[in-house]
């Protein structure tokens, strides 16, 4: 299952996301003097093993440690018991300041069509400079090309900020109530397959819903390289699924889950699925 490694059901130990912090002091330096900065404005994280600081923070910032996260969120799937069956992906970014986490459950699919099998699939983010908020989301994978399956449904996802309030273990507490959204998505795929969008719809869509330029000029404005790309999606899988909603959809999802070429993947991945939920939301073909 792509790269994705096998996770026993024990603790996972000695990984790359298990470093010790500290929140610590901050001084600066004027005139040859040292000066405290005053902790009820700004501290930092410091990774103590190599003492790099990860991140800068206001006061009420509070640090939820990558391990908490990912043991937490592994918890939370082998309480909620849906599935033994399961291939996992933990990866961090920038010395440790960033954490990404796949887990995908190999017997819990759905079939919109034959052959073309989707794999329910938890995905959890996390950071210590401010970043990446703790963030969880359940979806599908189209397993034919490793589309991430992007829900518009609220149900799926977490999203907190890092002070005295978060609790990572009931946010995922929510992934019952993603995987039963996820089993019913498979009567709306179906559905899209019979809902007939031609090319000109398509375009105009990309360029409503994904492509528009926010200005402050009565002239409506699109990234042309964005919609470049999306139709160059919108082909490929129109050619396979038919010019249909169903390829529509997979066209956006496979446009915000390969990211290899970008700078930031994995944050170009996270800030493109929140366009396509957005974009979905409302799927108004009359007014596009």
């Amino acid at each position: 299952m792509n790269d994705l490694s096998i996770r026993p059901l024990q603790t996972i130990s000695d990984n790359e996301w298990s470093f010790p912090i500290d929140t610590c002091d901050m001084h600066t330096v004027t005139n040859f003097e040292s000066i405290d900065v005053p902790p009820s404005m700004a501290r930092c994280i410091v990774r103590t093993d190599t003492n790099q600081v990860l991140g800068v923070h206001g006061s009420k910032y509070k640090a939820v440690k990558h391990d908490d996260v990912v043991n937490s969120v592994f918890d939370a799937v082998d309480a909620a018991g849906i599935s033994n069956d399961y291939d996992h992906k933990v990866k961090t970014y920038d010395n440790g300041a960033k954490l990404k986490g796949v887990i995908r459950f190999n017997d819990l699919t759905i079939e919109p069509s034959v052959g073309d099998i989707v794999a329910f699939q938890l995905t959890f983010f996390n950071s210590y400079d401010g970043s990446w908020a703790f963030q969880q989301s359940a979806e599908g994978l189209r397993l034919i090309c490793l589309n991430g399956m992007v829900s518009q449904h609220a149900v799926a996802k977490t999203w907190q900020k890092h002070t005295a309030n978060i609790d990572v273990k009931a946010s995922a507490s929510k992934l019952q109530a993603a995987l039963d959204q996820f089993l019913l998505s498979k009567e709306q795929y179906w559905a899209w397959q019979n809902i007939k969008v031609p090319d000109d719809m398509a375009e105009e869509f990309f360029k409503q819903k994904v492509c528009k330029i926010n200005n402050k000029t009565s002239t409506f404005k699109w990234n042309e390289r964005q919609l470049d790309n999306l139709m160059d999606c919108w082909f490929k899988d129109s050619a396979v699924l038919g010019k249909t909603k169903w390829a529509l959809y997979n066209a956006l999802t496979y446009w915000s889950s390969h990211t290899e070429d970008s700078k930031s993947p994995a944050n170009t991945q996270r800030l493109r699925e929140a366009v396509v939920a957005k974009a979905i939301n409302k799927w108004d073909w009359q007014t596009v």
